[in-house]
């Protein structure tokens, strides 16, 4: 007979419970492998914190003509973790960039923040005069970054679970495709 034995804590004691397999159901059993039929939600797969640089948003804000206008570039950090991330004042701040080709990229906009909950969003804005006819027109840049000891200051709710995520860049261009017309 196969057994498979289960520890479970509860407080300061733990329990021992072992189940005993019956032959003919072993035979399918294969070690870190689900069986076939059964799927593992997407939200147990997340980190518990997972601060994501999610999008750039570009939007009109006025139309003078067909090839000159006013537009808002808006970088967007969300929680896509299972976590509530909560923090200390001026431990994390939001970026944008305006990438030119061929100068070095220039800081547009910048906001502190603090707590972000599950699924919330932290937001940064700024507005420019756009020509469509530019033939090399800026790319965008949002990221989140943190103060460099966030992951020793003995807080566990603010450690950023997959740093990968949290820089995006979108090109400039797409302003051009938006709706231009009067």
């Amino acid at each position: 007979m196969l057994f498979i034995s289960f520890i479970t804590f509860i407080g300061s004691e733990s329990l021992v419970a072992q189940i005993q397999i019956p032959a003919k159901i072993q035979k399918s059993i294969q070690p870190n492998q689900l069986p076939k039929g059964v799927t593992v939600p997407a939200n147990l797969l997340k980190k518990d914190i997972d601060l994501s640089a999610a999008e750039i948003k570009f939007s009109i804000v006025s139309v003078k003509d067909r090839f000159n206008g006013t537009v808002k570039i808006e970088g967007v950090v969300k929680n896509v973790g299972r976590g509530n991330y909560t923090s200390g004042a001026n431990q994390q701040t939001v970026l944008l960039y305006e990438e030119v080709p061929g100068l070095s990229p220039k800081l547009v906009a910048s906001r502190n923040f603090q707590n972000v909950p599950v699924n919330g969003t932290v937001s940064v804005s700024f507005t420019r005069n756009w020509r469509t006819a530019d033939e090399f027109p800026p790319n965008y840049t949002v990221m989140v970054v943190y103060d460099p000891d966030i992951y020793i200051d003995g807080n566990d709710q603010n450690n950023d679970a997959n740093s990968a995520n949290n820089r995006i860049t979108k090109p400039g261009s797409a302003i051009n495709s938006l709706n231009w017309k009067r």
